[in-house]
């Protein structure tokens, strides 16, 4: 058998609901809005002999951590390990 709730308050029901919704369009406001802030705009660059990945990074990283944004070109160039060649085409975030 199955049990059956009954409403006893609808005032407060009805608060509730609108609590939630309350909510939950904030929620969904605050998400939404910072999902356009975030601007992904790349470079490339063509490695030249000598250039080291840390050479390139010290040049272009602006006020990052040096170590991060190595972490960040070998990550959006499916790099493994830090060896780049002369005349690779690199992706810059």
């Amino acid at each position: 058998m199955i049990k059956r709730y009954r409403l006893k308050n609808r005032k407060r029901f009805a608060a509730f609901l609108f609590c939630t919704a309350l909510f939950l369009l904030f929620i969904g406001t605050v998400t939404f809005s910072n999902a356009g802030n975030a601007k992904n705009e790349y470079r490339t660059v063509a490695v030249n002999h000598g250039d080291t990945l840390w050479d390139i990074a010290r040049e272009y990283r602006g006020n990052i951590e040096i170590r991060q944004y190595i972490h960040k070109i070998k990550k959006a160039n499916n790099l493994d390990s830090a060896a780049i060649y002369a005349g690779q085409i690199l992706v810059l975030p």
